[in-house]
């Protein structure tokens, strides 16, 4: 099949820089030959993993036995109200899109280097602001019917961290965006605040997955009953809670494990839930970082961490 490659590495496609190699792969940007590899699959009965940009995703050391399929359609067209983009479209490119028409709504996306399409998945988000709130409709493939689907905002089923999408068997596509006018230079500055914050705090130093842990909702923790409003009194310390959420951060600095190294892997010195690839870390030593977090959080304070990452083991 034309653009099919055997054997390619998943480290040059995920932002961690680690995994093995997937046993087949292919860069997908019209939806006809998305259908046709599909079917491809289907008839070969591989097993396949739907790819943005890789920079919410951890592959196995041992690779991914399928076919890996890199969601490559970047189109976006105007129409009066909204913007219809490509799943396949970078959240920075969408962000300065968004900023140089005065568009309210993605500031916080520039500098993160995931898809469009990934985003709405997870319902990516950062400095209180996610996805969803830009969000008209999705337009989706289904898997076994190959058949185009529309999904409006409440059909979405947004949720922290979190869509209906990960349920569903079906490919996000492209999405409608509201594109709402603001004032370009306020947007412009928060922007670059938003950036320098992630400059200063060395978010791109080494290669990463940015947070690995969803945040901790506080009426889900045994320490609900001292929440104050905008603050938690945890083990006698004044936390901060936001949206409702304790950083899980904050549970982990708490063990002792920041700076916590295992090979080339290192829970990061400047925010603990983050996991870093310093020197040529393998999948497994990010992997023993992920659980040694779960079980030193769980042991001292009962709370059981989640993933916000995808932790492909296949």
């Amino acid at each position: 099949m034309l653009g099919l490659r055997k054997n390619v590495s998943l480290k040059d496609l995920t932002t961690f820089k680690a995994g093995g190699k997937a046993d087949y792969f292919i860069e997908i940007s019209q939806k006809r030959k998305l259908i046709q590899v599909l079917r491809w699959a289907k008839k070969k009965n591989l097993p396949f993993f739907i790819l943005g940009n890789g920079s919410n995703v951890l592959f196995s050391d041992k690779g991914f036995k399928g076919l890996v399929i890199k969601i490559k359609n970047k189109k976006i067209r105007k129409t009066k109200k909204t913007l219809i983009a490509g799943a396949g479209i970078l959240l920075p490119e969408l962000s300065n899109i968004f900023l140089k028409n005065g568009w309210v709504g993605l500031e916080w996306a520039n500098g993160i280097p995931g898809t469009l399409g990934g985003a709405i998945y997870g319902n990516a988000g950062a400095f209180g602001e996610e996805i969803k709130n830009i969000i008209k409709n999705v337009k989706t493939i289904d898997i076994n019917s190959l058949k185009e689907k529309k999904y409006n905002r409440e059909g979405c089923q947004f949720v922290y961290r979190g869509s209906g999408f990960k349920e569903k068997k079906e490919i996000i596509w492209e999405a409608e965006l509201i594109t709402k006018k603001g004032n370009k230079k306020e947007l412009k500055k928060k922007a670059e605040e938003f950036i320098k914050y992630k400059i200063g705090k060395g978010l791109f130093k080494y290669p990463s997955a940015g947070s690995v842990f969803k945040n901790i909702k506080i009426d889900e923790t045994p320490f609900s009953k001292f929440f104050k409003k905008n603050f938690v009194f945890i083990n006698g310390k004044k936390v901060e809670v936001k949206a409702g959420k304790v950083s899980a951060g904050f549970f982990i600095e708490q063990c002792g494990l920041k700076g916590k190294k295992i090979g080339g892997a290192m829970i990061s010195d400047f925010h603990a839930n983050i996991i870093v690839n310093f020197d040529k870390a393998k999948a497994e030593e990010i992997l023993f970082l992920i659980d040694l977090c779960k079980e030193k959080v769980y042991k001292k304070f009962k709370i059981q961490l989640k993933e916000e990452i995808i932790v492909i083991n296949t």
